[in-house]
């Protein structure tokens, strides 16, 4: 095998059925038909932003032709995009070429002739040394976040269109550029997924292949990537680095070995420092449980595949997989993904005063950076600088009104309204009647509902956005015809002259996130409220629809649940709804006698929010939590049973039918005995008894007053605050449910 010269990177062998960049730069428009572009002259002067100098240009004729065709095509399929890139960096990288080749030849070695003759992390290594000899020093933080990203974007964009090997090899998926990689007509991130940084080139191979396989099957969805990406790539790789596994087997002797190193993946995902700064010192718990699960999900496909993974990835080793791999974990041993006890969901429910002063403050969004806004903070006046961001402020309140998950929000096509028959919008009626339908993307659930009725304050709010979209697109100055209005209604602000992405739930997180830190809001027990959890605003609007006695189906289709299971876990938010709605009951016992206990009482005594069984269909029953009922359905009978006003129509019923089958009953025995049934038979005793409690219990009923409970002796005990009118209990709402996956 012939070796370069040492010190020279080997050039990365041209594939047979590469595209030439010849053929590229055949197919370009005249525009764009060159090597030499001027920045400040259309159509470059929108393409480029942040120039040094709009009189310059990007000169990449001195550099072996391959280059100049190649640039040319990406600049132009920027353009066809919509999307910009700066100036500066392309200059850069043109003087990296050159001097990258300068030094090749002095070595002895063959000249690059195209970008893709070199990986893309040969080129980055090159320019941060070219960096260091020309500035005599380092390259900056910012060098990463400037310079490189071109880089990266130019190289994977030509990865995509000019090698014909399958796009899952590539090590950048980039969907923007690769139409090959399968996604969702309206896919919430669309950022690309890279695999350079996975130490282990047969874990990085092997994530590729499973990921891909995931797409093509429908199995994963790209937004679920980047946390593939990240427990696999990042947090299995370190541990395996920290351990010194480098083969998919993990161990010598899997049967023996295998649960020990597994063991040791779960002690060190629970003591590994969270990711991102300013969070809980270690990884959540829920993060922990992904990362198990994930890791479950790789080995389990990779062991039913073995043979193919062998054969397609190159790699024998993943024949030596055992049935050990398809089990890496025992019950108990997989962590927690959402937190036990109904605690967890009360905390994402946003007070009334709450959002009252989230709102208050959300101009700040759409305030211009060189505005400051005074504020209090903890008793103390602070000036907060503006985001100059209003299209936050207006996804925000849109997501507060609706409930929508804030993908659904940002996702949004430009026009979002549609009529409502029968409705006048300009008619100045009732502030909070429903005027239109709002049409989102359902990107959770398919098959689920897509569309809500709205009120006036949706409709202007979407309306603010568009006209704020139209001033925005009309002054970019691209002198593009601008009369095809964007794809959605929220779009992103950079890389996107054409309005043709969305914008970015980071972006919006972010913001809100600085917001919220900034602000110190707290709710009535003290606590921070971090209102940058946008999906706490959904819990929100479902708790106050169930509060408000909504029906359970109609909150189901208005949150777009598939099933009611999903929208009870929205029920469970406020915990004091079931004590209230319980304490607008008066009791009554089996004799018709007002109970002594007190509502509060009964209701803890019987432990309601836990035991669904003590909900009957026409009161509850007071047996102990502890004690299990032997006696049927006889509750009417039963000292353990209590009623209320609610169920009177259920009682008449109930004694009407009962009556009526005693009399049914006794014609019978008549006719066939020639005897009329005695009163000491043991089924009519039973009957009459049941017709006495009934009667006692409608009477008592009857008399009694709404929300007033009466002891025993008849004297009146505490009232319900408010007086509110009696309802009748939806045994539903006891029902516990787990959380929606």
């Amino acid at each position: 095998m012939n070796r370069p010269p040492t010190g020279v990177p080997a050039l990365v062998p041209a594939r047979q059925a590469r595209v030439p960049a010849q053929q590229l730069w055949a197919g370009l428009p005249e525009p764009f038909a060159r090597t030499v572009f001027p920045v400040g002259e259309e159509p470059f002067a929108s393409l480029f932003y942040r120039p040094a100098s709009r009189s310059g240009v990007i000169d990449a004729s001195a550099l072996p032709p391959g280059f100049g065709y190649q640039l040319a095509w990406w600049l132009h399929s920027l353009f066809v995009l919509g999307e910009r890139v700066p100036a500066a960096p392309l200059r850069f990288w043109i003087a990296t070429v050159a001097e990258v080749n300068r030094q090749r030849e002095q070595r002895g070695g063959p000249a690059a002739g195209s970008f893709l003759d070199l990986p893309a992390g040969e080129w980055l290594t090159a320019g941060r040394a070219a960096y260091a000899r020309w500035h005599g020093e380092l390259p900056p933080a910012s060098y990463g976040h400037t310079y490189e990203p071109v880089l990266h974007r130019l190289h994977a964009a030509l990865v995509a269109r000019c090698e014909p090997a399958e796009w899952w090899r590539a090590e950048v998926w980039d969907p923007l550029h690769d139409r090959r990689i399968p996604q969702r007509e309206h896919e919430p991130h669309g950022a690309r997924v890279s695999f350079t940084d996975v130490p282990q080139r047969w874990l990085a191979e092997g994530m590729r292949w499973f990921l891909a396989v995931g797409l093509q099957t429908g199995a994963h969805v790209w937004s679920s990537l980047p946390s593939y990406r990240t427990q696999l790539g990042t947090y299995f790789a370190e541990y395996c680095v920290l351990r010194g596994i480098d083969t998919p087997v993990l161990c010598a002797d899997p049967p023996a070995e295998l649960r020990a190193v597994m063991l040791g993946y779960l002690d060190y995902l629970r003591s590994r420092p969270a990711i991102r700064p300013g969070r809980s010192p270690g990884l959540a718990a829920q993060t922990v449980g992904s990362s198990q699960a994930i890791l479950a999900r790789f080995y389990g496909f990779m062991l039913d595949h073995q043979a193919e993974a062998a054969q397609i990835l190159a790699e024998p080793r993943w024949l030596g997989l055992t049935e050990a791999h398809g089990r890496l974990w025992r019950r108990g041993e997989l962590a927690h993904r959402r937190k036990s006890g109904r605690a967890g969901p009360a905390t994402r429910y946003l007070e009334p005063a709450v959002l009252s002063r989230i709102t208050a403050r959300l101009d700040i969004l759409a305030a211009p950076r060189d505005q400051t806004c005074a504020v209090e903070v903890e008793g103390r006046s602070v000036r907060i600088a503006g985001f100059d961001d209003p299209q936050a402020m207006r996804a925000y309140l849109l997501a507060m009104l609706t409930g929508r998950r804030i993908n659904e929000i940002l996702l949004m096509d430009y026009e979002p309204i549609e009529p409502l028959i029968g409705a006048d919008a300009a008619s100045g009626a009732d502030p909070d009647a429903f005027v239109a339908r709002l049409r989102y993307q359902q990107t959770k659930i398919d098959g689920a509902p897509n569309r809500i009725l709205v009120e006036q304050a949706v409709v202007n709010i979407v309306r603010e956005q568009q006209a704020w979209l139209h001033d925005q697109l009309a002054g970019e100055g691209t002198g593009q015809d601008r009369a095809a209005p964007p794809r959605y209604l929220f779009i992103a602000a950079k890389r996107n002259r054409q309005g043709q992405r969305p914008y970015s739930r980071n972006t919006l997180n972010h913001r809100l996130g600085v917001l919220a830190h900034a602000l110190q809001l707290k709710d009535s027990a003290g606590a921070i409220v971090e209102f940058q959890k946008t999906h706490a605003l959904r819990h929100t609007k479902a708790t106050e629809l169930i509060n408000a006695g909504v029906p359970l189906h109609v909150v189901q289709r208005y949150l777009g649940h598939r099933s009611p299971e999903m929208t009870m876990h929205y029920a469970a938010t406020l915990d004091q709804t079931h004590e209230r709605e319980f304490l607008r009951l008066a009791r009554v016992g089996r004799d018709g006698r007002p109970l002594e206990l007190d509502p509060r009482d009964i209701y803890d005594m019987a432990q309601l929010d836990r035991r669904t069984d003590r909900i009957l269909p026409n009161g509850v029953c007071l047996l102990p939590p502890a004690k299990s009922c032997d006696k049927g359905n006889a509750c009417a009978r039963c000292e353990f049973f209590a009623t209320d006003r609610s169920h009177l129509p259920d009682h008449r019923e109930q004694l009407a039918a009962t009556t009526a089958l005693i009399q049914a009953r006794r014609a019978q025995h008549l006719e066939r005995t020639g005897e009329p049934m005695s009163e000491g038979n043991v089924w009519l005793a039973a009957r009459l008894a049941e017709v006495r409690s009934l009667q006692l219990i409608i009477a008592a009923l009857e008399r009694g007053s709404d929300g007033q409970v009466m002891r025993a002796t008849g004297a009146p005990a505490r009232v319900a605050p408010g007086h509110p009118e009696p309802i009748t209990i939806d045994t539903r709402r006891w029902r516990r449910h787990e959380p929606e996956p």
